[in-house]
């Protein structure tokens, strides 16, 4: 095994969403659990706030039912999805992302890894601010995916950081 090699296994052994996710993946079922999984920046939360726009709280938030909804998901067969054993990946984003977009269509934040998920693709990782959820607003990380990076490109994104 090379460096890079336990890098990555001793960073996935770390990872609070990898756990959590083979957890949730081990039974498949929506059970209502939740993670903190992620803050929002305070560049991000500063940026909201001149858009008008006030975050109840800066945690982000999976929910079991994102994680089973890659299971079986359609874009799993193009290579859209993220693998099962690199969910670590997604956490990894949400700390240390490359760069930030708000979707202007959705208004939705947008987490990019820049580093190569594989051949030309990126890590995408789509979280919904102050949504509504059981009676709380929540962050929430609402969806994962992988794309090309040219895919980012777009007037539907406005870049933050």
């Amino acid at each position: 095994m090379n460096l890079l090699q336990l890098k990555r296994k001793r960073y996935s052994a770390l990872s609070k969403l990898q756990r959590f996710a083979d957890m949730v993946l081990a039974d498949g079922m929506k059970r209502g659990r939740e993670l903190v999984v992620g803050t929002i920046s305070t560049e991000v939360v500063q940026d909201l706030n001149s858009k008008g726009i006030e975050l109840e709280t800066t945690e982000v938030i999976v929910d079991d039912a994102t994680i089973v909804k890659y299971i079986k998901h359609v874009k799993r067969e193009k290579g859209a999805t993220v693998a099962s054993g690199r969910y670590w990946m997604v956490e990894k984003t949400l700390k240390c992302p490359a760069h930030i977009y708000e979707d202007m269509e959705q208004k939705y934040l947008v987490y990019i890894n820049t580093r190569a998920y594989s051949r030309e693709k990126v890590l995408k990782v789509i979280v919904h601010p102050n949504y509504k959820s059981k009676g709380r607003k929540i962050n929430l990380l609402k969806s994962i995916g992988v794309v090309e990076s040219t895919k980012m490109d777009s007037p539907q994104y406005r870049k933050i950081k």
